[in-house]
């Protein structure tokens, strides 16, 4: 089973709903490995140590060899469209895990989708290089939306809390985090999840 958590902007929190129901489900007595965790993520690696999970919390993650040998039930794939160890992109490691009947849960942006991507690039301009093929939304059983109100996320961002000094001082990241940015991104990603409602996928949507 695959359950995705997305959102409209990073910062909003996807990470961290994602590590909390993998808690809950370490807790059921499900064996849950970390396969990858971006690094700029602020306290999660201690959180998932404090849960005894395991896995790592940075670098390149592991290989899906060294994952498989853990024999995980669940699996965390931070940030499915990034590149990790030995592999290439993250969903192709879903690809795999999945195929052996593991479950998954990852995160992504919704801008990162391609067929949703050409709609947010047309907000500001600003492209994204390797999209996710639309078959993984397709594909998931469950998609939690992590909504927050474009206001917070901008005093979120302001106060330093969100990201480190080079994603901070990013060109990129301060256009994204204008208000009318968020605004037109958070509007176009309802628009978009409101045409998925009719699937049989299982739509959340969590308010922070």
């Amino acid at each position: 089973m695959l359950t995705i958590f997305t959102s409209y902007t990073p910062g909003a929190g996807k990470s961290y709903a994602m590590v909390q129901k993998a808690i809950e489900e370490r807790k059921k007595g499900r064996n849950v490995v970390v396969g990858f965790l971006h690094g700029g993520h602020r306290d999660i690696s201690r959180i998932l140590e404090d849960n005894d999970i395991q896995g790592r919390g940075s670098g390149k993650g592991m290989s899906l060899i060294e994952i498989l040998e853990k024999k995980p039930d669940l699996v965390v794939m931070d940030e499915m469209g990034m590149k990790v160890k030995n592999y290439g992109f993250v969903y192709q490691v879903i690809d795999e895990l999945l195929a052996k009947g593991i479950d998954v849960y990852t995160s992504s942006n919704l801008k990162r989708f391609e067929s949703i991507n050409p709609s947010f690039k047309r907000v500001t301009g600003i492209a994204i290089r390797n999209t996710i093929p639309d078959r993984f939304l397709d594909m998931a059983e469950e998609i939690y939306f992590i909504d927050r109100e474009p206001d917070l996320m901008i005093k979120d961002f302001e106060s330093g809390m969100l990201f480190d000094k080079n994603y901070m001082n990013s060109r990129i990241m301060k256009r994204n985090f204008k208000k009318e940015t968020l605004e037109s991104y958070r509007d176009v990603s309802i628009e978009y999840l409101k045409n998925m409602k009719n699937s049989d996928i299982r739509l959340k949507i969590i308010r922070r």
